[in-house]
């Protein structure tokens, strides 16, 4: 049976490592669950969880697969913007998010290139692809990583050439999107608030269950185009 969400609901939104490790875990609230994907809020002071070194140093600055092959854990932040929107697409191989410095003032759309979305009851997993799209307001856009992606094509952890042009033209098509001024880039959302009874988001208690995601996603035309689905118990 598919899961679904409703608003206003404590969710978590994970990426994955190729590995099945967490690489890190964002702590929000549903806005919808429809159609069009599911969208959530992370709101300022949010809990995420991100990868550090044995002496509490974060690794996210060192290339993927040398942060790997080294012994990490995850360790809490918080989420410094005044608050993310976040829309993973049903079906896509992408997730777009709306970045806010203050209250309804949109600074602009990311673009992750990433695993269609793995459901489960707490909220949802994806493997990230490295690319990126960065979006100004008036829709300029401008790639993000392209050397962390070619460095990682060929990698037997990552993706295959042939894989690697799969995301490149997910990616593109996605610009095409941009360019159009066609939903999510058509004004919806850009100058959104949270409900005023939302504060941060704690981390909950079942954050780390167990994923049901592979070891690691295949690229491949068909799986870019598809949501996979996945369900467990009901979190605690």
């Amino acid at each position: 049976m598919a899961v679904s969400f409703r608003p206003g609901q404590v969710v978590v939104r994970r990426c994955l490592h190729p590995d099945g490790r967490l690489a890190t875990v964002q702590c929000a609230r549903v806005v919808a669950d429809d159609e069009r994907g599911l969208a959530i809020w992370i709101g300022a002071g949010s809990t995420l969880m991100r990868r550090v070194d044995v002496d509490g140093e974060p690794t996210r600055h060192l290339p993927y697969a040398e942060e790997l092959a080294m012994p990490t854990m995850l360790a809490p932040t918080r989420h410094q913007r005044f608050g993310t929107l976040v829309l993973t697409p049903a079906g896509a191989g992408h997730s777009v998010a709306w970045a806010f410095d203050t209250p309804g003032e949109l600074l602009g759309w990311y673009v992750n290139l990433e695993s269609p979305v793995l459901r489960w009851n707490g909220g949802i997993d994806v493997f990230d692809f490295a690319l990126d799209v960065l979006v100004q307001p008036d829709r300029r856009w401008e790639w993000k990583d392209e050397k962390e992606f070619a460095d990682q094509t060929g990698h037997p952890l990552f993706w295959t050439a042939t894989e690697a042009a799969v995301i490149r033209a997910r990616a593109e098509s996605v610009t095409r999107t941009i360019e159009r001024g066609d939903f999510p880039f058509d004004g919806t959302w850009c100058d959104y608030l949270p409900d005023a009874g939302w504060g941060p988001t704690p981390l909950p208690t079942w954050w780390d269950l167990p994923t049901l995601a592979p070891p690691r996603v295949d690229v491949t035309a068909a799986g870019l185009g598809q949501e996979s689905e996945a369900t467990r118990g009901q979190p605690g």
